[in-house]
């Protein structure tokens, strides 16, 4: 069944400008500060609207049609505004920040390793990391979850890109890195150029973790090429000839490995954290959820047990929709156009935002209540095409989405199937300041559950 979106037909031509813009920052401090309120109250000023980032005047796009429009056209939107340009800097050409005349070169080379029948065995051996992980916690323990989950999300991506050949202190140092550069990619994208020059600690880690990023892969990839057996088919991939026979120079592999560290690492292990929160919060649904994974077999989680994880499945895409990746990003306009009615220019940025549109009460009632049911079969797809968007849409959408999911399901089966979890303390958990949407001050107290005989 085709559905047809309705678009907005009375877009000004003068489009408002979102109220709380200061002289030199624009917006930044608000989406700093407060990313989630600002975001979720321009749809009020209309499907589209203006936002300052810094010195730079943006279009905002609060509409789901219209969010999709630009993401389906990726030569007319193409990558690129402040955001990116911050990406760039850290990821230089990999696939996610590369532009469009780049991007289906690197997706075919990329796609074997994501290919339908890569995908059990993949997904096998992501649980049976994070399984390992999950059964090394001690009873008793509260424990910082956003720190755990990434850690074992870190070990469940080693384990695939390297064939888990890295040693625990380099991993240790990659994930520390990462946090430290994701934290600033978002700061230096919203504030003035001049800011990022200045010699204060949080630009200093900035750029030392990229550095030490850089310098980690570099003698990864120099051992990895000087290896006479295979250890990791990703990487293999990445420094074998390709089809026509080029080989990627280092930067290449390593601009590509950083793209899949920090969306294997980052954004998964966020939503894993996020998950485990709303299961503490509400022991019933969590009780649900441990039971559904209780009745499979002993041992690590596969992905023949995916289709049987149907809740879990369900708590993973509410969380999704909840907590998209990251808050917001910018896309150039490559030539004149419309979007709806309005004009827009070539060289001007847009702004999207999947936590804007997954938000909207006309897409999803009562948007700010966790509620994994409104997934319940037959309403396994959104209402509104274009209000599910976590993962974006089109030819640029995520290469490892259902990798994804389908690690986050098999470590939430797998952690509640092992351990009951609870709020550690009555402090409200909020947001940390940064591009991805990670919770900060989530401390959760750990139980053992009763195995079965």
């Amino acid at each position: 069944m085709t559905f047809t979106a309705s678009r907005p037909s009375n877009i000004p031509a003068a489009l408002p400008l979102l109220p709380g813009a200061l002289p030199l920052v624009g917006h930044a401090l608000r989406l700093l500060n407060d990313p989630a309120r600002f975001l979720t109250a321009a749809p009020a000023h209309g499907p589209l609207s203006r936002v300052r980032l810094g010195p730079l005047t943006a279009t905002l796009v609060s509409d789901p049609a219209l969010t999709r429009d630009v993401f389906l056209d990726d030569a007319l939107y193409d990558k690129g505004g402040p955001l990116y340009d911050r990406i760039a800097d850290v990821m230089g050409n990999g696939m996610l920040a590369c532009p469009h005349s780049r991007h289906r070169q690197q997706r075919r080379l990329l796609q074997p390793a994501f290919h339908k029948d890569r995908l059990p065995a993949h997904l096998d051996l992501m649980a049976a990391e994070i399984t390992d992980g999950i059964d090394q916690w001690q009873p008793g323990r509260t424990l910082d979850m956003a720190a755990q989950a990434q850690a074992l999300t870190a070990r469940a991506i080693v384990s695939t890109l390297f064939d888990g050949t890295l040693d625990p202190a380099t991993v240790t140092t990659m994930v520390q890195d990462m946090s430290a550069i994701t934290a600033g990619i978002y700061t230096h994208a919203l504030l003035p150029a001049a800011y990022t020059r200045l010699p204060l600690p949080a630009n200093r880690r900035y750029t030392r973790a990229q550095r030490s990023l850089r310098a980690t892969l570099g003698r990864i990839i120099a051992e990895h090429r000087a290896r006479t057996t295979d250890h990791g088919a990703f990487l293999s991939l990445l420094t074998e000839p390709g089809p026509d026979g080029r080989t990627l120079t280092d930067k290449d592999v390593s601009d590509q490995v950083i793209t899949f560290f920090i969306a294997g690492m980052e954004t998964t292990g966020n939503a894993l954290a996020w998950a485990t929160h709303h299961l503490a919060q509400d022991p019933s649904l969590q009780q649900r959820v441990h039971a559904e994974a209780a009745t499979l077999p002993p041992g690590p989680l596969t992905h023949a047990h995916l289709s049987e994880l149907e809740l879990a499945s369900r708590v993973i895409t509410e969380t999704l929709r909840h907590y998209p990746p990251v808050w917001l990003l910018t896309r150039t306009v490559t030539r004149d156009t419309t979007l709806g009615d309005h004009p827009l220019k070539a060289g001007d940025t847009l702004v999207v935002s999947a936590y804007l549109v997954q938000h909207l009460p006309s897409a999803h009632p009562s948007p700010h209540h966790f509620d994994p049911a409104r997934w319940a079969p037959p309403h396994t797809t959104p209402p509104v095409p274009g209000s599910l968007i976590p993962f974006g849409l089109g030819a640029r959408k995520c290469i490892g989405d259902t990798l994804g999911v389908g690690e986050l399901t098999l470590a939430l089966g797998a952690l509640t199937r092992r351990w009951q979890l609870t709020p550690a303390t009555a402090a409200p958990v909020r947001y940390e300041r940064d591009i991805v949407i990670r919770p900060h001050n989530l401390h959760l107290h750990l139980q053992p559950r009763h195995r079965s005989a």
